[in-house]
């Protein structure tokens, strides 16, 4: 398509593009890169490549990002808890708001909270009751300020128990051990735990969604057992670093919002565990300062305070 190939400034010149990935490979936002990829590669005649630049919760890859050249020949996967960084963090060596510039939402998806199978509770008040009877227990989470540390930060917060985490550099070691039942607890991607639930290994109690999800409906939320006004939605979507031109910025908003209104690539969201979301430019920035003050305001409450 004749209009999408100046799609960013030196566009034209089959340049390949690189969309850098802040987590590790096989989470859901570099499966989500992956995917749409090719459907971006195809409307902008030009190769779109994945590199992955996990870290330090996602701030390298975004420092990448942010430092990049506002060429349109660089842009930046990332998941919606990014946003919570500057309220664990003082020194951030950029701004998650003013840094990146928003490009446009791919998608939601919702996270649950599995035990393992050894665990003896069955829903979200058992579990209560039973980490009340045990504090400190362990549970996994990929990093400091992911959605896997902030939900048990925020139902710790709510119920009034105490667990300890344990963090790992990605989300393999902590599957790894909490399939082993060496950590019985933790917050996971809800495709992934309803895979996990099929084969008997984890047992699922609630989503942390409080609205049903689409792809999964009759898993209930956490909202619904006893934990009111729970409700995190993890989303994603693509940036470009700050001073990318507008123009450019509006046609791969284009270009987004028609790769995953494609059967092939909006197939592989839903398999990934996300529905696909189109929006505008400015629907991303709205959503990102909001997600941003909402996680600024739990924390605050939480007493969490940036080191």
């Amino acid at each position: 398509m004749a209009s999408h190939a100046s799609t960013a400034e030196g566009a034209g010149t089959g340049r390949p593009a690189r969309i850098l990935v802040p987590q590790t490979a096989g989470t859901t936002n570099d499966l989500l890169a992956r995917a749409i990829a090719p459907g971006l590669a195809l409307l902008a005649s030009r190769p779109f490549l994945v590199e992955n630049r996990e870290g330090a919760s996602g701030m390298l890859g975004m420092d990448a990002a942010a430092k990049s050249a506002p060429d349109g020949l660089t842009l930046l996967n990332n998941v919606s808890n990014t946003l919570a960084l500057p309220y664990f963090y003082k020194n951030l060596p950029f701004d998650v708001l003013a840094d990146l510039e928003p490009v446009g939402i791919e998608g939601y998806g919702n996270h649950a909270l599995v035990v393992h199978r050894s665990v003896p509770v069955e829903n979200v008040r058992d579990f209560l009751a039973y980490a009340a009877e045990h504090p400190g227990m362990e549970y996994a989470a990929p990093g400091l300020a992911t959605h896997h540390h902030l939900c048990m930060a925020m139902i710790q917060a709510m119920a009034g128990i105490r667990l300890s985490p344990v963090f790992y550099k990605g989300s393999a070691g902590a599957m790894a051990d909490l399939l082993r039942g060496e950590i019985r607890t933790m917050i996971v991607p809800i495709q992934i735990a309803a895979d996990h639930a099929r084969s008997g290994d984890l047992r699922i109690l609630g989503a942390t969604s409080r609205t049903p999800f689409p792809l999964y409906p009759d898993i209930s939320s956490l909202h619904d057992q006893g934990l009111a006004g729970f409700d995190v939605e993890p989303w994603f979507a693509l940036w470009a670093p700050r001073g990318t031109p507008p123009d450019a910025l509006a046609r791969y908003n284009a270009l987004l919002n028609e790769a995953i209104g494609q059967a092939e690539v909006g197939g592989a969201l839903a398999r990934h565990g996300v529905v696909p979301t189109p929006g505008t430019v400015d629907d991303l920035r709205r959503k990102a300062a909001a997600e941003h003050r909402m996680w600024g305001e739990v924390l605050r409450k939480m007493q969490i305070r940036p080191e």
